[in-house]
């Protein structure tokens, strides 16, 4: 399997894995990590300065021992000075400082400036082993040390003896006259720090191992408190998708990144249900409106099928034109569903452009003439109205559907004017107002929703030819869809204004320039 196989293969092992053990798992590898690198560090720290302090010991004792040599032609120095030749009785009063250096738990040995045995250290009962450093090694060691150095310091080296034990080597230049004259090489065992070494590598690793442990016994149920509403949120998209649109979770009561998820999870489902609820508004209502002509269709070509009309031409001639009304009353549902489709999903084609209102509703008056049954139809057009960037058409359709609905409930002995008004250099106000029955307070706020009719069962009934419901709504569509605003007022029995806001083109321009720039 190639690199990128096993990637896959541990990316989806990984994702398979619930997150709140992958955030308990991340947690705690994280503490280990850092608790681990803290570990080393002081087990590091704590070796350098044991083993450093015991090298200052050992170099202060060289100092100590020397004050006992009688006549000593050399002291000895932490720095590393030129090599020079010797001064009479060195061997001498070098051996004799060896001899002191020398017990139980150090050895101490002369070396030359090259790094070999000038004086062997002397052999005492449980002294530590002898050890074998190479000259070029203590050349190297001693370089480190020269006054040029950044650091000088006391020189020491960690070598192994024959029994395979660690041991200290302390390299001390003898100095006489500023030159190097030999070296003092004392070694010793560095067991005791070792054993404390391990010890506090032992309380370390038992205390990274404790803490992870505590760790995990808090984080868990941390995690699975701050998960808990992901969990509810889980189980509540369940049963959503079971059909329960009414469910919600409680909100956390804090702000966080999961509270803001639960209130946006809340308001999904609440537009879901609102949403679906519509569905099954829309799909009775379509049901409802194309039962009736479906049923009078029907009841049509039943009477032709049985001959109902016993040749009677007149008689068939009116089944015809009741049969065409209601195919066209099909058909008018038809594209007044099509267009509000097409609203929705903001795919209707709009030709704005920049028109006289004025040309327009008189385009609209003289359709409205062939409506009317009877009623009065009134026109009243302020001068000088500012020009309007909206689609001609779809304004003619909105202003018909406004006046073929007022005529519908509007006595033949009553009116319905159109008025159109100027608001400043702003927009232009047209009002269509009728006489008729008007609209009863409790449903005014709905006559813009969909399949709505302030009477319902008057206006399917066969003696009533009313609309499909959807008129007002389509409207409403359309006018927001230009930019504009419509507004509905009624009394009972007094009559009903409805108000159509319409910006002027140079404002509307100037606000979709701003639009953009956002």
């Amino acid at each position: 399997m190639d690199k990128g196989g096993k990637k896959r293969r541990l990316y989806h092992l990984i994702n398979r894995i619930p997150i709140r053990w992958r955030l308990v798992l991340l947690s705690l590898g994280l503490l280990a990590l850092l608790l681990s690198a803290s570990s080393v560090v002081i087990s590091i720290i704590a070796e350098q300065t044991l083993l450093t302090n015991e090298a200052n010991v050992l170099h202060n004792e060289s100092l100590v021992a020397m004050r006992g040599v009688k006549n000593h032609p050399f002291y000895p120095s932490s720095i590393y000075s030129p090599p020079g030749p010797s001064s009479p009785g060195f061997e001498t009063a070098a051996a004799e400082l060896a001899d002191r250096l020398t017990s139980p738990t150090t050895s101490a040995t002369i070396l030359t400036n090259e790094g070999y045995v000038l004086i062997p250290a002397s052999k005492l009962p449980f002294s530590p082993s002898p050890v074998t450093v190479a000259p070029a090694k203590v050349q190297e060691t001693l370089a480190a040390n020269t006054p040029d150095a950044n650091t000088p310091g006391t020189s020491y080296l960690l070598v192994k003896d024959v029994q395979g034990k660690r041991q200290m080597v302390v390299l001390i230049p003898l100095i006489s006259k500023l030159h190097t004259v030999g070296i003092l090489m004392i070694s010793t065992s560095t067991a005791a720090i070792d054993g404390f070494l391990a010890t506090l590598r032992l309380i370390l690793f038992l205390g990274v191992v404790g803490t992870l442990c505590l760790g995990a016994a808090l984080t868990f149920p941390l995690v699975r408190i701050a998960l808990h509403p992901l969990v509810e949120i889980e189980r509540a998209s369940r049963r959503i998708a079971q059909g329960a649109l009414s469910m919600r979770i409680d909100s956390p009561p804090t702000q966080d990144e999961i509270g803001r998820l639960a209130l946006s999870f809340n308001r999904m489902v609440a537009q879901l249900e609102a949403a679906f609820q519509r569905q099954k508004r829309f799909v009775s209502d379509v049901s409802h409106e194309l039962r009736t002509p479906l049923t009078a269709l029907s009841g049509s070509l039943e009477m032709l099928l049985i001959g109902a009309d016993r040749g009677d031409m007149e008689a068939s001639r009116r089944l015809a034109h009741g049969m065409y009304a209601e195919i066209q009353r099909m058909h008018r549902l038809v594209e007044d569903l099509l267009a509000l489709t097409q609203l929705d999903t903001e795919k209707i084609a709009l030709r704005e452009n920049v028109v006289s209102v004025d040309g327009i509703i008189q385009k609209v008056y003289e359709q409205a003439q062939h409506l009317s049954k009877g009623q009065e139809l009134r026109c009243d057009v302020a001068p000088d109205l500012p020009p309007v960037r909206v689609d001609e058409d779809r304004l003619q359709q909105v202003l018909l559907n406004i006046i073929d609905n007022a005529l519908k409930f509007t006595p033949s002995s009553g009116y319905v004017a159109i008025q159109a008004r100027s608001e400043g250099q702003h927009g232009v106000s047209i009002q269509v107002r009728d006489s008729g029955v008007g609209i009863a307070p409790d449903a005014l706020p709905h006559v813009f929703d969909r399949f709505y009719r302030t009477d319902p069962s008057r206006s399917r009934s066969p003696q009533h030819v009313g609309g499909s419901g959807l008129g007002l709504a389509i409207a409403k569509e359309l006018i927001e869809a230009q930019g504009g605003t419509i507004t509905i007022d009624s009394t009972p029995g007094e009559g009903t204004t409805v108000t159509l806001h319409l910006q002027a083109a140079q404002i509307q321009d100037q606000s979709k320039r701003l639009v953009r720039q956002k």
